[in-house]
């Protein structure tokens, strides 16, 4: 499995580019960049201080132990936070089952919670979300995350990409369409 990434100038493709041949300070680079928006986005997901700094870790250890199959042409930030998403989740799933355990054998004789249950519907609907995206058109894709996860606003994203704002209003309004119109059509079939 190769992980991508893309750079949008010649100093990202260089500090990837260093990454990959086990430079410390472009490992600190990256972290310097993204450790505390990792952090927010963990606590935004609903971990605790402790929990999000661990994931935080996590992700970096990931980046330096797979640094080998970074593609230095995609976003680092896609990738920092696709990996940061999937170890929140996983994270979440643990917390979910040790507390319906505990609350089991606390309370072996009431009735199921329903956490459980909604939590394995909510997991269910942001995988499918995040398929969905995975499956835009790239450019589409782009300015979806550029937007959603990092945050910028319609004219920060058409000055980094050198489009028109309302090229990128059109692409977030299709976006968003079309990941309504998936989700709805594959939870209402079920």
């Amino acid at each position: 499995m190769k992980f991508k990434f893309k750079s949008n100038s010649i100093s990202d493709k260089k500090t990837i580019l260093a990454l990959k041949k086990g430079e410390i300070w472009a490992f600190k680079s990256i972290f310097n960049e993204f450790h505390l928006k990792l952090y927010h986005f963990s606590k935004k997901m609903g971990l605790t201080h402790e929990d999000a700094e661990g994931i935080v870790q996590d992700v970096f250890v990931t980046i330096w132990e797979s640094k080998s199959k970074i593609d230095e042409k995609q976003p680092i930030s896609a990738f920092l936070y696709t990996i940061a998403k999937r170890k929140v989740l996983k994270k979440v799933r643990r917390i979910v089952v040790e507390k319906s355990h505990l609350s089991s054998l606390i309370h072996p004789n009431k009735n199921i919670n329903h956490e459980t249950e909604d939590y394995v519907i909510f997991t269910n609907l942001l995988e499918h979300a995040n398929d969905s995206i995975e499956n835009m058109p790239p450019d589409r894709k782009q300015i979806f995350m550029l937007s959603k996860h990092n945050g910028l606003s319609n004219q920060e994203i058409a000055d980094k990409l050198g489009i028109s704002k309302r090229t990128v209003e059109n692409q977030l309004y299709r976006a968003t369409v079309s990941l309504k119109k998936e989700i709805n059509s594959d939870f209402m079939n079920k």
